[in-house]
C-alpha cells in the first residue's frame, strides 16, 4: 500500500551501477546520512569507488540530483519510488519529450506559483476582508449631521456593528476553532469600536470625519504598492522585463482605443468603460494561446491521412520546452495583469457611474471573472484577475453611500455587514471540504448566465434603450 512521506519510513528501490535494492529508510534523516547504508547495501566496495569520481548521487530518473541536506520527507519521495545512484562526474541526463504536450505539463508541475489549498484559505480570508473594510469605510463617507440616512446615528450603527463582529469573532474563535478568523473579524471589530467612539466625538462638534487628503493617500499606498510589485517583477531577470513589456503594450493598446471612443467616438467614459470591460473580457479565453505563440511554441498539426503519423514524431528537447514553458506562463501572467487592469478600472467607473444599470453590470461581470478564476492553476493568474473584481465588488457597495437625503448608505452598511458571517461560513468550508463536480457545473452555469445578462444592460450604458424607444416612440 502507497503511504505518504510523512509516515516514519519509506520504502526505495535503490538502483545502482551493478546491482538493486529495496530499503526502508527513515523519513526524517538527511540523505547523506542515509548514503552509506545505501552502498553498503549495493555493494561492499562501492563506498570505495566513490573517490575515483567525486562520490555519489541520488537521483530520481530524468531529473537534477536529490539534495543531500534534506531529508526523505522533504523531497516528497513515496513508497514505491525508484532511486538511481549514480556518479557524480556522469549524472542521468534530463529526459527528452517524445510529446510537447507532456513536455509542457511536465514544466507546469515544476513551475512555482500552482495554486495550492492554503491559497484557497488565504484568498477566502483576503475576500472576507473587503466586507469588513465596508463596514467600516461606509459611516465616515456617509459624513455627518444627517449627510446620508445613518445621519447623527453613525456612531450608534458603529457600535452594533463592533457587537455583531465581535459575535462573529467569538463564534469563530470557540466554535470553528479558527484563530485566523477570529483574529480577522475580532480586529475589524476593535476598528470599529474605535471609529465609533471618534464619529460620536466628531458629531458632536464642528469639521468631518475624514479629510479629503486620506482618501488621496490611500489611493496613493495602492498605486506605489502596485508599482513596487511591478519593479520587482521586472528586476527578477532580464527575460522578464519581455513579458513586463507584453503588459506595458497590451496595456498602452487599451489606452489608445478608450482614448479613441471618447475623443473619436463621441462616448461618455461611463460607456467607454463597459465597452473596455467587455473588450477585457473577450480577450482573456485567447490569453493562453497568444502566450503559447509569444514563448515560440508549436504544435503539429493532427494527422489527416496514416502516413502522416510518422511525421513530426522527433523528441524535443527536454531543457528547451521546460525553458519554453516557464516563458509561456510568465506571458500568460503579463497578458492576465493587463487584463485585470483593464477591468479593474472600467469596473471602478462603472461603479461610480449614477443609476442601477451600471451598478449590476459590476455585479455581474465582476461574478463572471470571479467565476472565471476556477480551471487557472496558478496563483499569479487568480491574482491578476481576483483583485480587481472584488475591487469592482467593493466599490459598487461602497458607491451605494449617497447624497443627502437617500437610504444607500444603510443599505451598504447591513448588506456588507450581512456577507461577514457568510465569509466565514465559505472560508471555513473551503478549506476543510472538497467541492463536488456538481459545484463545478453550476459555476460553468452561472458563469454563462452572468455574461448573458451583462450583454443588455452593457446595450443599455451605450444608449441602445434609449434610441429604440425614440425610435418606436
Amino acid at each position: 500500500m502507497v503511504q505518504n512521506s510523512t509516515a516514519e519510513v519509506c520504502r526505495l528501490l535503490v538502483v545502482g551501477p551493478t546491482s538493486q535494492v529495496d530499503l526502508s529508510v527513515p523519513t526524517h534523516i538527511p540523505l547523506s546520512d542515509l548514503m552509506p547504508a545505501l552502498l553498503r547495501g549495493l555493494g561492499p566496495d562501492l563506498a570505495d569507488r566513490g573517490l575515483e569520481h567525486s562520490g555519489w548521487v541520488l537521483q530520481r530518473l530524468g531529473e537534477t540530483p536529490l539534495d543531500e541536506d534534506a531529508t526523505v520527507a522533504d523531497h516528497d519521495l513515496l513508497d514505491g519510488e525508484t532511486l538511481y545512484v549514480r556518479p557524480r562526474s556522469d549524472q542521468l541526463p534530463p529526459l527528452d519529450f517524445d510529446d510537447l504536450i507532456d513536455g509542457v505539463a511536465t514544466g507546469m508541475r515544476s513551475r512555482s506559483g500552482h495554486w495550492r489549498p492554503r491559497n484557497t484559505r488565504l484568498a477566502a480570508l483576503a475576500v472576507l476582508a473587503a466586507p469588513l473594510v465596508t463596514v467600516l469605510v461606509v459611516p465616515l463617507l456617509g459624513g455627518r449631521g444627517g449627510v446620508g440616512a445613518l445621519g447623527q446615528g453613525r456612531a450608534v450603527a458603529l457600535a452594533v456593528v463592533a457587537v455583531v463582529l465581535a459575535a462573529v469573532a467569538t463564534v469563530a474563535g470557540r466554535l470553528l476553532r479558527d484563530a485566523a478568523l477570529a483574529a480577522l473579524v475580532g480586529t475589524a471589530g476593535v476598528a470599529a469600536t474605535v471609529e465609533a467612539v471618534l464619529c460620536a466625538l466628531v458629531d458632536a462638534g464642528p469639521g468631518r470625519a475624514v479629510p479629503g487628503p486620506a482618501g488621496l493617500l490611500l489611493v496613493a499606498a495602492g498605486v506605489g504598492t502596485l508599482v513596487a510589485l511591478a519593479l520587482l517583477a521586472a528586476v527578477s531577470g532580464v527575460e522578464a522585463l519581455l513579458q513586463v513589456g507584453t503588459a506595458v503594450l497590451t496595456l498602452a493598446l487599451a489606452a489608445a482605443v478608450v482614448s479613441w471612443l471618447v475623443s473619436g467616438a463621441g462616448l461618455s467614459w461611463t460607456a467607454t468603460a463597459a465597452v473596455a470591460l467587455m473588450l477585457s473580457v473577450a480577450l482573456r479565453p485567447a490569453v493562453p494561446v497568444l502566450a503559447f505563440k509569444l514563448a515560440r511554441m508549436a504544435l503539429p498539426p493532427l494527422p489527416v491521412e496514416p502516413d502522416e503519423l510518422q511525421e513530426d514524431i522527433e523528441p524535443e528537447p527536454g531543457a528547451e520546452v521546460l525553458a519554453r514553458t516557464a516563458a509561456a506562463d510568465r506571458y500568460m501572467t503579463a497578458l492576465h495583469a493587463a487584463c485585470g487592469v483593464i477591468s479593474g478600472g472600467a469596473l471602478l467607473r462603472l461603479a461610480a457611474a449614477p443609476g442601477w444599470v451600471p451598478a449590476t453590470l459590476v455585479v455581474l461581470v465582476a461574478l463572471a471573472q470571479l467565476l472565471a478564476l476556477r480551471p487557472m492553476t496558478s496563483t499569479w493568474h487568480r491574482l491578476a484577475l481576483g483583485l480587481p473584481a472584488c475591487a469592482g465588488l467593493l466599490a459598487a457597495l461602497l458607491f451605494l453611500v449617497p447624497r443627502p437625503g437617500s437610504f444607500g448608505d444603510e443599505v451598504a452598511l447591513w448588506l456588507a455587514l450581512s456577507l461577514v458571517p457568510a465569509g466565514v461560513a465559505v472560508t471555513w468550508v473551503l478549506a476543510r471540504r472538497r467541492l463536488t463536480p456538481m459545484w463545478g457545473r453550476a459555476g460553468d452555469w452561472a458563469h454563462t448566465a452572468a455574461l448573458v445578462l451583462a450583454v443588455p444592460l452593457v446595450v443599455s450604458v451605450l444608449g441602445g434603450i434609449s434610441l429604440v424607444r425614440a425610435v418606436v416612440n
